[in-house]
């Protein structure tokens, strides 16, 4: 197992208007520590769900078949969902997200560069990540190296789902796109 340096994250000041979509929202229920009451966190894993937090709604959901109305959030999140799927996944996810998504509504998404790899290691990022002054937690999330994933070609299949970026950085490992229905 190949595990990165310990990657920090402050969120300290991430804040969401209006309803949030969390996808992936189970475990350590980062977007739901912010947003609360806000939030309806899915995970295809039911487990994960009853492991996390008691915060927001919990619902058991594949991102690529959301049961949402057309235009019902304000935002949709992804923290760290995204490399765990492929990218026939990523795509179908963004066209559902850009579907449940309300007109100049936003994507949030946070997430890891995963470079090239010719074995099938598992790839496991560490992260040091301040949701507030008082509550830091030190989550780490694997998966099978058998992807490459790049803040490049996030960004590409984000504008190809027809979302304009707002913002696009990488600091070390760690990918932050903003974008805007």
């Amino acid at each position: 197992m190949y595990q990165t340096a310990r990657q920090f994250i402050d969120m300290r000041n991430a804040s969401f208007a209006g309803r949030v979509l969390d996808i992936g929202g189970g475990g350590e229920a980062v977007i739901s520590q912010l947003a609360d009451a806000q939030v309806a966190a899915i995970d295809i894993a039911k487990v994960k769900l009853e492991q996390s937090p008691d915060v927001g709604l919990k619902i058991i959901m594949d991102a690529c078949d959301l049961k949402f109305l057309d235009d019902y959030f304000e935002n949709v999140t992804c923290f760290f969902s995204l490399m765990y799927m492929d990218e026939a996944g990523i795509k179908q996810f963004l066209q559902e997200a850009g579907r449940v998504l309300k007109k100049g509504g936003k994507l949030w998404i946070w997430d890891v560069e995963i470079p090239p790899n010719p074995t099938d290691e598992i790839y496991c990022v560490q992260l040091k990540v301040q949701i507030s002054d008082e509550n830091v937690i030190t989550p780490g999330y694997g998966v099978r190296w058998t992807k490459i994933q790049s803040l490049q070609s996030l960004r590409k299949m984000c504008e190809d789902a027809g979302f304009n970026i707002l913002e696009a950085i990488q600091d070390d490992l760690v990918l932050k796109i903003i974008a805007q229905k």
